[in-house]
């Protein structure tokens, strides 16, 4: 415990990192550069990370691609895993595998009580998850991660599933929690797919993140009791930008902020989807109990409630509630749309400005709204 290995400044070209052992709470076993940055992993090298109370920090992964299916492990094997361990301060690169379409994660998160922050991911082009936290009965479902402080630079469109930035679990395990924070990072034209941020589990917390210039949507895919808050997403009226798309039971999405959103129907800046009653787990569940409260919608193009409506999906939200949010469209399109019943969803205190709406239900009011610039940009 407490030991530290530095690697020397350089180039390590088919280097397979694995640090191994048990540190302690505040002496942890530490893996680091020489100099910040100047330590750079080419060729086909990886890393890995198994034990507890581990840290690495300060590399590079540049010029290459990795050998086996991610870049940075939090586990050594299947019966080996890290807990309580770090990973800060680490840049991949457009480090992607020659052929597109063969898929690799970049980051995958096993284990439990693990950081993974200040890092820089950028370009990947090749299919795959940027960073995926994996779940699994062996390694631990009750994860408490925390995944904060990481720029995720530009990431081309894929042109098909599989270019997810952030996925947070898979449909077999849905209906467990993995308790995982995702807080205070930088999406920035993360245009891999429609799901920028696929939530697959329950009570993960996704908290002052900023969406700027994304394709995409952060999208409650799968799991319950899901918390988006204080979240700013910013289009600028680029293609296909979303907001936030609303499945399942007992989701929250209060206090974010949208402007300039272009995108429309999946991709609005607030879908609320229809459902299937008693869906397999890797459907569409009913919307239940949600509370999308105190959020401001600014120049945005549309709001659809009841998205996806079929005869499949035929379960429209219940039990949901709408309050103090505000809606501003963007003066070309109609605001709402909505499919289906909307008596599920009691509206409450909400403002549209200059004028509702037609389709929306008594609860959203008419109010010439004008807003001023603050300090950080937002109004």
């Amino acid at each position: 415990p407490g030991d530290t290995v530095i690697l020397a400044d350089g180039v390590w070209r088919d280097t397979n990192l694995l640090l191994r052992g048990t540190g302690k709470i505040g002496q942890p076993i530490k893996l680091t550069a020489q100099t910040p940055g100047k330590v750079i992993l080419s060729g086909q090298s990886q890393l890995r990370l198994a034990g507890s109370y581990l840290e690495v920090s300060n590399l590079v992964f540049r010029d290459g691609w990795a050998p086996g299916g991610e870049v940075v492990s939090f586990r050594a094997s299947s019966k080996e895993w890290a807990t309580h361990s770090r990973v800060t301060g680490v840049v991949i690169d457009g480090y992607n595998k020659p052929d597109r379409q063969q898929s690799d994660n970049w980051v995958g998160m096993y284990g439990q009580h693990n950081r993974f922050d200040h890092n820089q991911l950028v370009g990947k082009t090749n299919a795959g998850t940027t960073l995926v936290v994996v779940r699994n009965a062996t390694s631990g479902l009750d994860n408490r991660h925390r995944i904060d402080h990481n720029w995720f630079g530009p990431r081309p469109n894929l042109g098909s599933n599989g270019g997810e930035t952030l996925r947070v679990g898979t449909s077999t395990d849905s209906q467990s929690n993995s308790n995982t924070v995702v807080e205070n990072n930088w999406f920035e034209q993360c245009d891999g797919e429609v799901e920028i941020v696929s939530n697959k589990s329950g009570g993960n917390l996704y908290r002052g993140n900023v969406f700027f210039e994304s394709r995409g949507s952060m999208v409650l895919r799968h799991g319950h009791g899901n918390v988006v808050e204080r979240n700013v997403f910013l289009g600028n009226n680029k293609a296909h930008t979303g907001g936030v798309r609303v499945i399942n039971r007992h989701q929250i999405v209060r206090d974010n902020y949208f402007e300039n959103i272009a995108g429309d129907n999946f991709a609005a800046a607030l879908a609320v989807m229809a459902g299937t009653r008693d869906a397999p787990l890797n459907r569409y569940e009913q919307v239940d109990d949600a509370v999308i409260e105190r959020n401001s919608f600014i120049n945005v193009r549309q709001l659809f409630l009841g998205a996806g409506l079929d005869d499949e999906r035929n379960a429209m939200p219940v039990n949901s509630r709408m309050a103090g949010n505000l809606f501003i469209g963007d003066g070309r399109n109609a605001l709402l749309r909505s499919q289906g019943d909307l008596g599920g969803i009691a509206f409450s205190g909400n403002v549209q400005s200059p004028a509702v709406s037609p389709g929306f239900p008594a609860g959203v009011s008419a109010r010439q709204v004008t807003l001023q610039r603050a300090a950080n940009g937002l109004q």
